[in-house]
């Protein structure tokens, strides 16, 4: 299997003989499966999968290349027969994703075990994603273009964002989706400005900007995705603001291509918004990777100097929040190419869409 050949690869060059993994999204992609509590050790030739009594029948249905384990009780005792009998010295673990009171756990009853911290060895495989996973991504993408088109058609005056929120959460599940990648966002008039507001209880009036803010799941892989509308007829400024952040968009994706660094991309989009005078408006990342989870590395922000390669799938979602007036966002996502990059989401629309 390729993805434990390439995790193999990294542990022999971080001279990580046995590796332990605690983070449920990352023994999925290795395994195909992974309960809420499960556990995997990878050595340099065997992969073993530590379950319970609740996921064993799908385990042993879904899993590939991994022996399983049946596990009864705390993931210690399960695990300390399997290292003694291996002779393992040195157990590489997740320093993200292993609490710390189970890590002074392991360090006091694993004698003679040298524990060592790691950090992102099966994250930054994943940020390359294969031909199967790019498939699923894309069917994620369309199931949350469908459910929001017709999400939009049930918008009424007086709708609270709370309903609309459910309907599109409805219209997302009634798909072929496990669900939604996230809660979804929806924000009414001046609460646009939130930019990862929680649905309230605010009705819809006339000439109200709405944000929507959804993605979905799909075989394990996300989608995110985000429109700003305007209910009855557009303001001149309404108008304009969106203008800047298609335009800015759009300048962010035409220079997205492999060899060139995240924040170079994140500078171009901020630039012109900047420039427009509304720079101290857009506060956060102009996007990030999407996959097994719906933010992911690397992210396009200017800490991150991450030269972009092909296989990379990326949000470019440009905002501009104004306190007391309302806020847009919209948010399309790319896939890097060998020579520059693919829209995968239908492009946000030119011109601020009016319902």
């Amino acid at each position: 299997m390729q993805r434990l050949k390439r995790l193999r690869e990294r542990m022999v060059e971080k001279k990580i003989p046995v590796l332990l993994l605690t983070n449920p999204i990352n023994i999925g992609y290795l395994s195909g499966f992974a309960g809420s509590e499960d556990a995997a050790l990878i050595t340099l030739k065997k992969a073993i999968l530590f379950t319970d009594f609740r996921y064993l029948e799908e385990a042993r249905r879904k899993v590939i290349k991994f022996q399983i384990k049946k596990r009864k009780g705390p993931l210690l005792k399960a695990l300390a027969p399997v290292l003694n009998k291996l002779k393992i010295k040195k157990l590489g673990f997740e320093a993200e994703h292993l609490s710390y009171s189970r890590y002074r756990l392991f360090s006091k009853n694993l004698k003679g075990l040298r524990l060592i911290s790691t950090k992102g060895l099966v994250e930054n495989l994943r940020r390359i994603k294969d031909q199967g996973e790019i498939k699923s991504i894309k069917k994620a993408i369309r199931i949350t273009e469908n459910a929001l088109a017709n999400t939009l058609r049930k918008i009424r005056i007086h709708i609270p964002e709370k309903e609309l929120s459910t309907l599109l959460e409805y219209e997302i599940k009634k798909r072929e989706a496990e669900g939604s990648a996230f809660p979804p966002i929806v924000a009414f008039g001046k609460r646009t400005s939130y930019p990862h507001s929680k649905p309230s209880i605010t009705k819809l009036r006339k000439g109200d900007l709405i944000k929507i803010d959804c993605g979905a799941i799909y075989r394990g892989y996300s989608s995110d995705l985000t429109r700003t509308f305007v209910l009855g007829g557009a303001t001149k400024r309404q108008r304009r603001i969106y203008s800047f952040l298609y335009h800015a968009q759009s300048e962010a994706i035409e220079k997205i291509r492999p060899g060139i660094e995240c924040s170079w991309i994140d500078r171009i989009a901020r630039n012109i918004i900047a420039k427009e005078g509304y720079g101290k408006f857009f506060g956060h990342g102009l996007g990030h990777g999407v996959g097994r989870e719906v933010h992911e590395g690397p992210y396009l922000k200017v800490e991150d100097h991450t030269p972009l390669e092909p296989g990379m799938v990326l949000t470019v979602e440009p905002g501009i929040y104004i306190p007391g007036w309302g806020g847009m966002r919209i948010e399309d996502m790319v896939l890097v190419t060998e020579k520059g990059c693919q829209v995968l989401s239908k492009r946000a629309p030119e011109e601020l869409p009016e319902l």
